[in-house]
């Protein structure tokens, strides 16, 4: 086997479903940006806001979001993982605020998936007229629902869905294309529209019954809700071409593109109204009873201007709307599911994933279950995305709170106000759209309180019913994530119940007052259950805790007393270890002494002279006996050490004081060299080829625990050795980068040509030492050392290539100044390993 063989690029992975930043840049607008973007301008911005509010609102919205961006891009370079918001959430606050965030995250993607989903069939509503409105089976909430739109619409479903399970290269491709096109239309017909028209169809600039600063602040209010899908990258980093540090230039150039897309929709809303209409006011008053092109005020605009050929480039620039977000959302909710269950809070069946890294399971469990929503209603939808604005504030401040705390730990100022900034706006955008009122237009519907209730409440029984059956004790720590959920339940059904009674009264000066009563009663009795449902299962929550502590109380006593007895065990059997191992280092030491004698003989041809072969096999039977007698003064002197799970990641403070390092200076030639030595017979016999390379290493002297630097070796290469076939390769490198005079990142290389290493193993390598997962001890034992040398470990495959793994060891030490004359000899002693 050659040198060559090992050679693999940084991310060791198939480069053919990597993203580029162009493809980052499309997946991030095209998440943000959909169907909404089309109508919502000319149904709440411009009536509310006027047209110069509406401009100024979305450009200050635009610039909020980039706070939140930044906190967004900070995290993804300090955690490379594809779960996004819940992965930084897990690592920074635990498994409950995590499990929180994904709850949130699900509905709000799935709400966006669906309503551009729908978005196609209103579109032809309004352009084909009764074309699929065919077979008439029911209305609800006011919408007449077809079997013929619904057949159209199941189509669409089952289209984009395989399509993003099994054409990862074809969206790859078209999807930027798409994005591209989207912005390039909309900026050409707003520039066709105001060579035509103008400026003076702006007048007035604001809405002329309110104030303007009110009116800009509603609309800014509702941000999350336009903006809302730009963070999906982060569920891709673990597919960038690019360094994650490149991230923030990229995610800043599709938060202004959606902006810039928002502003121009806005203004072409009103730059060609019809002509009996003196202004845009009178216009927008009577939008809601009018029909056809004349309902919709951007179609409106460009009909009125350019004819069919415009209409048919405005068509086009929905149509990649709409392409770009069911592409996005699918692969961003299929991400996340495939992330939920490597975390173990959806079943395993979503972790299958397809050659090219596509989680195919969880984006058809998405295609399957909105098969179901075209059933709801169109309404029903809408009441759903309201939901948004509420889901992407409880994000946002998760992130900005992470991004925090992150820049607490590291003393970054300007991370730390960053996060306070976007802790704040989150804040505001949680409570303005709640509270009923406050804003002009920008409250959520009654029933969208509701919604938001159901959907907290659901989420908490599914929060229950993963607590109850975790086996890693990761949730229930966190009682600030219990009342987050019971006050959020509890702040929309009060909410909803206050509208539903204003309802209810208006109704009875009408109708009969005992109906109106008993549906008052009916509605707090809805509330009440709600509450007491979530109360019940925090108190089992509470319980189940208490019983575990116990439980854990009881198991560390008896574990203590275990640990003491096997303590006193080691250490005496080190004890009597000792004593024939001196024994046998006098014996090797006595034939090595004669050894010498015999090569220094004058006397040739003697019968009784020694083999070299012989001298040098003493050699390393005397350094392997003096490696397990410094092992043997480790458990004599540190019994605590000895114990496999002691080297695992600590737990706590107490535990990171328990274990200490022995810091010596010592050669990394000479370490290298013994390890060689250890495994190269038994490499032999399964004809493994078998080499260890320092490479560039200027300061081959250094300080550090060389007794815990040898386990991890050892370690390693035995996992090599045991798992690489007959016939195949391990190779070792090492290689140095200074970091200052005294200072150097050590980097080891352990690659191997035996199986992939399952998604699964590496999933629980992250995860606490669970003892039962007997093929993880070594790997773990590993990582902990690994960790207590303030170093990382990263493990690199290949799926479904057979071409094996590594396995990177980076570890921070102090050069030693014995390299001063040590440096000329480097890279001779190198060679000769």
């Amino acid at each position: 086997m050659d040198k060559s063989d090992y050679k693999t690029n940084s991310a060791g992975r198939n480069q053919a479903h990597l993203l580029s930043p162009l493809n980052v840049w499309a997946l991030s607008l095209g998440c943000a940006v959909g169907w909404g973007a089309f109508m919502v301008p000319a149904n709440l911005f411009i009536p509310t806001a006027g047209p110069l509010g509406t401009m100024i609102a979305m450009a200050i919205s635009t610039a909020l979001l980039l706070v939140i961006g930044a906190n967004f891009c900070r995290l993804s370079e300090k955690y490379h993982d594809d779960g996004g918001i819940v992965a930084y959430t897990r690592n920074i606050l635990g498994h409950d605020h995590a499990f929180l965030v994904a709850w949130i995250l699900i509905i709000a993607y799935l709400s966006i998936l669906w309503v551009n989903v729908t978005a196609n069939i209103l579109l032809i509503r309004f352009l084909f007229g009764d074309v699929l409105s065919w077979e008439y089976l029911y209305t609800i909430a006011g919408f007449d629902v077809y079997l013929g739109e619904l057949i159209a619409t199941w189509i669409i479903i089952l289209a984009f869905g395989l399509i993003s399970c099994y054409g990862g290269r074809f969206v790859k491709k078209i999807n930027p294309l798409f994005a591209i096109t989207l912005l390039l239309t909309v900026i050409i017909l707003f520039a066709g529209l105001f060579i035509h028209t103008g400026t003076d169809v702006f007048t007035p600039s604001f809405q002329l019954y309110t104030s303007p600063i009110m009116q800009v602040f509603s609309m800014v209010m509702l941000a999350p809700w336009m903006f809302f899908g730009f963070e999906a990258v982060t569920h891709a980093c673990d597919d960038f071409q690019f360094s994650s540090k490149k991230l923030f230039p990229i995610v800043v150039a599709a938060v202004l593109s959606g902006g810039l897309i928002y502003i121009l929709l806005a203004a072409m809303a009103v730059m060609s109204i019809p002509p009996e209409y003196p202004s845009w006011t009178s216009y927008m008053a009577s939008r809601p009873s009018l029909e056809g092109l004349a309902s919709l005020p951007v179609f409106h605009s460009v009909y009125a201007i350019f004819g069919m050929n415009g209409l048919a480039l405005l068509c086009l620039s929905i149509a990649s709307a709409i392409i770009t977000s069911l592409f996005g959302l699918y692969r961003t909710t299929g991400r996340l599911l495939l992330f939920m269950g490597r975390a173990d809070i959806l079943p395993p069946w979503f972790t299958r994933q397809a050659d090219d890294e596509t989680p195919r399971n969880a984006i058809i469990f998405v295609m399957l279950i909105s098969l179901f929503i075209p059933l709801l209603g169109r309404i029903s939808l809408v009441w759903l995305s309201d939901i948004l604005t509420v889901a992407g504030s409880v994000a946002y401040g998760y992130v900005s709170l992470c991004a925090y705390l992150t820049a607490k730990k590291e003393d970054n100022l300007q991370g730390k106000i960053l996060g306070v900034i976007g802790v704040l706006i989150s804040a505001l955008f949680f409570f303005c759209p709640l509270l009923p009122d406050l804003l002009l237009d920008g409250n959520l519907e009654t029933e969208s309180y509701l919604m938001l209730s159901l959907w907290s409440l659901l989420g908490f029984i599914y929060y229950w019913y993963c607590f109850k059956h975790d086996t890693h004790d990761r949730f229930g720590h966190s009682t600030s994530m219990c009342i987050i959920i019971l006050f959020l339940n509890f702040f929309s059904t009060s909410i909803w119940l206050r509208l539903m009674a204003e309802q209810r009264l208006k109704e009875s000066l009408s109708n009969d007052n005992a109906f109106a009563y008993q549906s008052l009663i009916n509605d707090s009795m809805v509330q009440i259950g709600m509450i007491m449902v979530i109360l019940l299962l925090m108190a089992n929550i509470f319980i189940t805790l208490k019983r575990r502590e116990r439980k854990t109380t009881q198991s560390r006593l008896q574990q203590y007393e275990v640990n003491q007895a096997q303590n006193t065990y080691l250490a005496n059997l080190a004890h009597d270890i000792r004593i024939p191992m001196e024994a046998v280092q006098t014996s090797v030491h006595m034939a090595l002494e004669n050894c010498t004698i015999c090569t220094v003989c004058p006397e040739e041809n003697c019968p009784s002279q020694i083999p070299d072969r012989l001298n040098d096999c003493l050699g390393k039977l005397d350094a392997h006996n003096q490696h397990l007698m410094s092992m043997i003064d480790n458990m004599l002197h540190n019994p605590a050490n000895a114990q496999p799970d002691a080297a695992c990641t600590p737990t706590n403070a107490d535990d990171d004081n328990r274990i200490q390092l022995h810091m010596d200076t010592f050669d990394w030639r000479q370490i290298l060299q013994e390890i060689k030595d250890l495994f190269v017979v038994q490499m032999q016999e399964k004809n493994i080829f078998f080499e260890v390379y320092p490479i560039n290493l200027p300061h081959p002297l250094v300080c550090g625990d060389v007794q815990r630097l040898e386990r991890i070796l050892l370690n390693l290469i035995s996992n090599a050795w045991e798992y690489t076939p007959k016939d195949g390769g391990v190779m070792v490198t090492l290689l140095e980068t200074p970091v200052s005079p005294d200072k150097a990142t050590y980097e080891l290389h352990i690659q191997d040509s035996g199986s992939n290493m399952p998604p699964a193993i590496v999933q629980h390598l992250s995860q606490p030492f669970d003892p039962e997962i007997t093929n993880l001890g070594g790997l773990h034992i590993t990582k902990g050392l690994v960790n207590l040398m303030g170093g990382t470990m990263k493990i690199s495959t290949i799926p479904g290539q057979g071409m094996g793994k590594e396995l990177i060891i980076q570890l921070p030490l102090t050069i030693a100044a014995e390299n001063n004359t040590a440096t000329i000899a480097s890279k001779q002693e190198g060679e000769k390993l």
